[in-house]
Formats: C-alpha cells, structure tokens, sequence
C-alpha cells in the first residue's frame, strides 16, 4: 500500500482546508479517497471523475470543481500552473480583441485590412487597449484583496494564485470563437461577459476563502475600473 496525491498544498474540495492526500493508492488502479479531518467529506472525489464532470461543475459555478482545478489537480498531474496561465492570458488578450472588434464601438476598435502596415497599426492598436483594460480589472481586484475585511490567509500574500484564478475563471470567452462564425449578436456578449463575472467572483471567493460579498465587491469594483478606463480611451482616441 502506498499514499498517492499527496502535497502540503493540496485542499478538501468541500471546506478548503489543507490535507495531506486526497487519496491513498493500494495497487495501481486501486485507490480510496482520503477523508478531511475537518468536515468528514471525501477531500476530492473529482480524482475519480471524468473531465467533463469537472468542467460541467464549474460551468455551474460550484466551488468544489474549482478548488480541485486550483489547488489539487496541478499537483495530481504536475503542470507548470504559471506558464500555463500565461498562455491563457495571451488567449483571453486575442479573444478579447476580436470581441472588440466584432463589436466595433469606436472607429479606433476597427481593424484597417488595406494594406499590411495599417493592419499592423490597428490591430495593434485594438490589442493595446485591451491589454491595457484588462490590466486595471487585474490591478483593482489584487489591491482590494489586500484592503477588503474577511480575507482567507493563506492566500492573501500570494499574487500568483489571485492572477491563476482570475484567468482560469475566464474560461467563458472561449464562447467568442462561434460568435465569430456566425452573427454577432451584442446580447449574447454581454452575457458571456456576466458569466466571466460571475465565474471570477466563484473562483476569488475560493481562492480568497472568503465571502461571496467579498469577491463580488473586489471583481465589481475591477469591472467599473475596466470600463471606465475603456471610456477615457474612447474619449482620447
């Protein structure tokens, strides 16, 4: 017999506290899911899951799915989370920009197609912007969870797992891919943007072990920052 899944850093999907395995494997292919000592539950049951189970959970917005995908299956299979977050964001920064464009508010959020220096000038125009707005969301969020009361320790300190959960969280804009083959329909983007909020709010109250009124203040407050800084940029431009 022998202890599998084990890591300092892995939590019960159920209440968020620490264990030391999620489940113990006594040959291979045959494991029993270890038990928090805190609320008696099976710390991780989605070890036994297929991903699409995992990703149904988190679509609907349930914190056990999303502890799992933070905290215990990087470990489970050993990913690099901050590469693999970084090319998330490179993702969300192009699908962002082609949202933007398909909306076409403004003259500068069009993208020129005559000649190949203008497609360079405005389409690097139109990825500045968002990169730009993206950030303020980003830096409001991780400064109010330093002001915010009700704050979980063990995460506070750590801006890594804060930008981890803000960007997995995104998975929603995903959705802007068939949006660009078919119409593009304006009430459709703004409620995949309510689901980005919604799911970000999920996953900094459980990265935060927090409140939800909490998380919501901090991505609400991140969301007005973005849009009014989208405004003033509509303004100079």
């Amino acid at each position: 017999m022998g202890k599998a899944g084990s890591d300092a850093s892995m939590r019960c999907v159920h209440c968020g506290t620490p264990v030391a395995a999620v489940y113990v494997e006594y040959s291979p292919g045959n494991i029993r899911l270890s038990e928090c000592a805190q609320c008696g539950y099976a710390a991780d049951e989605y070890v036994e899951c297929e991903m699409m189970i995992v990703v149904i959970d988190l679509i609907l917005h349930k914190p056990e799915a999303y502890r799992h995908i933070f905290f215990n299956y990087p470990v489970l299979h050993k990913l690099n989370m901050l590469e693999f977050v970084w090319k998330t964001s490179l993702l969300i920064l192009l699908l962002d920009s082609c949202k933007l464009c398909l909306r076409g508010v403004g003259k500068a959020d069009v993208v020129q197609w005559e000649s190949l220096a203008l497609f360079l000038s405005t389409a690097g125009k139109v990825v500045a912007k968002v990169g730009l707005v993206n950030m303020v969301f980003l830096f409001t969020v991780l400064a109010l969870t330093h002001v915010l009361p009700n704050i979980g320790p063990y995460a506070k300190s750590k801006w890594t797992d804060l930008l981890m959960a803000v960007v997995l969280s995104s998975y929603f804009k995903m959705f802007v891919l068939p949006m660009m083959v078919w119409e593009f329909s304006p009430l459709m983007a703004l409620i995949i943007d309510m689901l980005v909020l919604s799911s970000n709010t999920v996953a900094l109250k459980v990265m935060l072990n927090t409140s939800t009124p909490i998380a919501a203040t901090a991505i609400a407050a991140g969301a007005f920052c973005r849009t009014l800084c989208r405004s003033l940029i509509d303004l100079v431009l």
